[in-house]
């Protein structure tokens, strides 16, 4: 009796301890393998610009100072994904982005002598060619975290920079960023979802010299962003 009340326990604590070395089920344990795939993303972003002022701003008459008012707008995303390794991937992302960024700028008109906040609306609508390094953390269980980066070359279909028109803030159309990003991937039966946040720093001056009295008190101006994007792939 005695041995096999010992077999039981016996029995019993390596039942338990089998159960908790259990792993939970992956769902789609294969889709890392696969060559290429394909997604889309949704987003949001917030656009804004950095506005580098003239080496001696305060001696320009009739000038105060400038700042920038930052509008969220959309991005839209078709993701294109190659698998170089199980820790990297190469991924080209054609995007559309859509924002609006507001310049205020502190003038005194020259004419009326009349000190007042000029404003200017500029809005924007993006088509990005960016290509990114992916790297992925080894996975675990049905997630998996990432960081990206890479550049990417954006052309702004709504840019005026051609436009004489003297109320029109003008901006270059054509611009070449860095970014960077991080993110998880979560795996579904069917799909893989991966909530994403990446940031972007322009590399090309989009000033446009027009001469008029709002670009006196600037020497270079360049894009910057935050983008938050949900990708389904």
């Amino acid at each position: 009796m005695k041995n096999n009340s010992l077999y039981i326990i016996l029995l019993t604590l390596l039942s338990f301890s089998a159960l908790g070395q259990t792993k939970k089920l992956k769902n789609q344990p294969k889709y890392d393998k696969k060559l290429i795939h394909f997604g889309f993303f949704l987003g949001v972003n917030w656009y804004d610009l950095r506005i580098d002022p003239v080496q001696d701003i305060a001696s320009i008459p009739n000038y105060h100072g400038f700042r920038s008012e930052v509008n969220p707008g959309y991005s839209i995303g078709i993701i294109s994904d190659l698998r170089l390794s199980d820790h990297f991937t190469l991924r080209f992302i054609p995007t559309f982005a859509t924002t609006e960024r507001t310049l205020y700028f502190d003038l005194t008109s020259p004419n009326t002598g009349e000190r007042k906040e000029i404003e200017r609306d500029i809005e924007s609508s993006f088509v990005d060619f960016p290509f990114y390094l992916k790297y992925r953390s080894t996975r675990i269980n049905n997630y998996r975290w990432y960081v990206l980066g890479g550049v990417k070359y954006s052309l702004d279909l709504s840019s005026k920079q051609d436009v004489e028109d003297d109320l029109i803030f003008k901006l270059n159309r054509n611009d070449v960023a860095a970014e960077v990003g991080i993110g998880l991937d979560f795996y579904f039966e069917y799909f893989k979802f991966s909530p994403q946040l990446k940031a972007s720093w322009g590399t090309s001056n989009l000033l446009v010299q027009d001469g008029t009295q709002p670009v006196e008190g600037i020497s270079a101006i360049y894009n910057r962003a935050i983008f938050l994007n949900l990708t389904f792939e």
